[in-house]
């Protein structure tokens, strides 16, 4: 019998549904979403609030799924309120806007952390590259300004502070896509108390999920900054192309570039759970990858 259980345990955790494999409450169940965004950046403002609009019924089309089906924290990519593409129409939202509200009043809805990325101006009129952590009670509790900017500069202030914050018990920090590249600010961001650094990313990469990995190869392995840091780290991508499985719009559908892409690294830089690899550009949809992450002293 106790064989029998270590080999369900081992495949439970290989297919990334982890809840029974682990007691209940000594996880986080996270949901990695890998979305297709439409850019609200175009010079019609109107069409782009409708982009922010669809984003954001695309958004709650997966909280709904997700939650109901256990999901405790869901996290979509960088950017993804707007579509990772900046002009100067770029159009700008702020944390007391109606879609945060709206995000808002979902996770108190649903009882769950929800993670999104945006263009926000700030009280003062300051733009910037961010992700947000809103809690089961609506709460804002993380907020992570882009450091390495890439496309966006030009049209956001750099961020430089390495915030860490609890969620469900695990001290979380945020790296996005650039600042990732950068090891220091893994390195900062663990000596703030991190136990697991969550990268929502938007790479084009060659348009192909195996880019994207070998893009990102230096966090994981055993001699991979992951597991020199002894941490916990989930990081995903932006899709180029909608998935059939996931309700998509009715529209002709035509890639973007975004490559996807998902994964799970664990303490000792293992792959704990991944997104299948693939060259074809063609593959790089929509995808959720779910895992629970263990609860460090539970």
């Amino acid at each position: 019998m106790r064989a029998t259980s270590l080999i369900l345990l081992g495949l439970s955790i290989l297919f990334a549904s982890s809840a029974d494999a682990q007691p209940k409450g000594a996880s986080l169940k996270m949901a990695l979403v890998n979305i297709k965004s439409i850019y609200s950046d175009t010079p019609d403002a109107k069409a782009n609030q409708k982009a922010v609009a669809a984003n954001l019924e695309r958004h709650f089309y997966f909280i709904d799924k997700l939650a109901g089906e256990g999901a405790e924290f869901i996290g979509f990519p960088e950017l993804s309120l707007n579509g990772y593409h900046f002009s100067k129409n770029m159009t700008w939202l702020k944390l007391d806007g109606p879609e945060i509200k709206a995000l808002q009043k979902k996770a108190i809805e649903k009882g769950i952390y929800i993670s999104v990325g945006l263009a926000l101006e700030d009280a003062e009129g300051k733009h910037w590259n961010v992700q947000i952590v809103i809690d089961p009670q609506g709460r804002i509790i993380g907020i992570h300004r882009k450091i390495w900017l890439t496309a966006e500069k030009g049209y956001c202030e750099a961020g430089a502070e390495h915030n860490v914050f609890d969620v469900k018990g695990i001290k979380m920090g945020i790296v996005i896509c650039a600042d990732g590249t950068d090891k220091k600010n893994l390195e900062k961001l663990v000596k703030n108390g991190a136990q697991l650094i969550y990268g929502p990313h938007a790479n084009t990469t060659g348009g192909t999920i195996a880019g994207w990995y070998k893009f990102r190869s230096a966090w994981g392995g055993e001699k991979g900054w992951i597991a020199e840091l002894k941490v916990h780290a989930a990081l995903h991508n932006h899709a180029g192309l909608y998935h059939p499985d996931f309700n998509p719009p009715s529209t002709k559908d035509a890639s973007n570039g975004f490559a996807s892409g998902a994964w799970f690294i664990g303490p000792d830089g293992k792959t704990l759970a991944q997104m299948p690899t693939s060259t074809q550009r063609t593959d790089s949809k929509e995808n959720v990858l779910v895992f629970s992450v263990p609860i460090p002293g539970r």
